[in-house]
């Protein structure tokens, strides 16, 4: 069944359907609440008249203001839908205006449930008995390689190099590709998904763990899937729901920057590394993400306790 696409105000209806539709290429699902948004934005173009750069920077701002009893979360969504349509204007030659990073801060208290190494071992054990080999692989993707549940969904056969040991995530978010080397464990996994696929026919554009269909699985689907096995393992957050599965990304740069002070890497140089792993634009993002114990913070200080004697003079305690 074909995607659901609402209808744009004319006359920039088909850049909005060309904006969606390039989004589902690079793997968003952009349910119809997103296009609501986009809908908006192009009936105010429309109030407000045409201009050759379609978004020029008065509307772009008009856009960006927070409206009457609207929340601060709501606003934000706004600002980064605006941001992303007028990169994509850019892409096609229009000289639309692109509003700045950090124009509004979501005053979000939310804080991620890390995982624990146990819980994940109790959180694969409860997929593996369940059955559904393309869960568990998921899952052990997701937890050592720290991908987005969507770049997860969009791997093909061909993004596997088996030589290597290596997974390509191509166009991304922020539509960046990168090689992730696996290790030994997933390596296996991974291989055995490959031989399976194999042994059916697929070619290199096939999913590697795909739906029904035959097609890949979408964001939702895996979504309510994960969640299920998440219950099972008791694997909960404060409030007695399953985890999120992005908490799942959120664990990894937490325990990847442990495992990498531990191995003696300075944090000032793990989180660039970690930043590029991850398909970040910059540490900032990357930074985001560390939510770490008192133990872990403890380490992380210490390792870093030489470094700060060089800058502050050994004021460091």
């Amino acid at each position: 069944m074909a995607a659901e696409m609402c209808a744009f105000a004319p006359p920039n209806d088909a850049l909005f359907e060309g904006y969606v539709r390039y989004k589902r290429s690079l793997g968003y699902s952009i349910p119809l609440s997103y296009q609501y948004v986009l809908r908006d934005v192009s009936e105010l173009l429309l109030e407000w008249g045409p201009t050759p750069e379609v978004l020029g920077r008065a509307a772009a701002e008009r856009l960006s203001a927070r409206r009457p009893a609207e929340s601060v979360s709501t606003q934000c969504k706004r600002i980064a839908i605006v941001r992303q349509f007028g990169r994509y204007l850019r892409t096609l030659g229009y000289e639309a205006h692109v509003l700045p990073e950090g124009l509004v801060r979501d005053a979000s208290t939310f804080v991620p449930r890390i995982v624990s190494v146990d819980e994940m071992s109790s959180i694969l054990s409860a997929s593996d008995s369940m059955g559904a080999t393309w869960r568990s692989l998921m899952l052990r993707i997701l937890w050592c390689c720290g991908l987005r549940l969507g770049e997860a969904c969009r791997l093909e056969l061909g993004d596997v190099d088996l030589s290597l040991g290596t997974l390509l995530v191509r166009h991304a978010k922020g539509d960046r590709t990168r090689l992730l080397p696996m290790s030994e464990s997933l390596h296996g996994y991974v291989s055995d998904a490959v031989e399976r696929r194999a042994a059916d026919g697929a070619d290199g554009s096939s999913p590697l763990m795909p739906g029904p269909s035959g097609r890949p699985r979408s964001v939702g689907s895996c979504h309510s899937s994960l969640a299920k096995v998440y219950a099972r393992a008791g694997v909960l957050t404060t409030d007695g729901r399953p985890i999120r599965t992005h908490d799942l990304r959120h664990s990894f740069a937490v325990h990847s920057l442990e495992r990498m002070v531990a191995m003696g890497d300075d944090p000032y140089v793990a989180l660039p590394k970690l930043a590029e792993y991850m398909g970040h634009a910059d540490i900032k993002s990357t930074e985001r993400y560390l939510r770490l114990t008192e133990d872990s913070m403890a380490s992380v200080v210490e390792a870093q306790a030489g470094t700060s004697a060089l800058i502050f003079g050994g004021l460091a305690r």
